[in-house]
């Protein structure tokens, strides 16, 4: 639950490990295109 994961990142968890891409919301394509093939773990997007 969302309540679980604010406790176990107010704890510290390195959730680093888990990000394996990260793209520009310009490349969102490639992102969505990565998860459909089952290639990654967490996939960011970003805005900036």
């Amino acid at each position: 639950t969302w309540y679980k994961m604010e406790q176990m990142i107010i704890g510290g968890i390195d959730l680093d490990p888990v990000i394996t891409h990260r793209f520009s919301i310009d490349d969102f394509q490639k992102g969505f295109d990565i998860m459909e093939e089952g290639k990654c773990g967490k996939v960011i997007l970003n805005w900036d």
